[in-house]
């Protein structure tokens, strides 16, 4: 073993983005649970809002709480949505 590996004590990974770029994906999922749900809204016009969470996310593109059924509504679908077409 090489002198600096053995000083090596651990390693720290930061997996969100670094396994795979799912930010994309995640812009498609919204932009696809809303385009149902009767919204003319782009995944270009979501990705820069990935990150910021649904409770966060719902209210700036629909306008409705996070919390309200509504909201709950698209978050749950985005949810699906991510899991069943991008996710695979």
């Amino acid at each position: 073993m090489s002198p600096r590996l053995a000083r090596l004590r651990g390693v720290l990974l930061d997996v969100d983005g670094t396994l795979i770029d799912s930010n994309g994906a995640h812009a498609a999922s919204w932009a696809d649970a809303l385009v149902e749900a009767g919204y003319n809204i782009s995944p270009d016009h979501v990705r820069p809002l990935v990150g910021m969470g649904g409770d966060k996310v719902v209210p700036v593109l629909t306008g409705f709480d996070h919390e309200s059924p509504r909201g709950k509504q698209l978050s749950e679908r985005k949810k699906a949505v991510f899991e069943q077409k991008y996710l695979p």
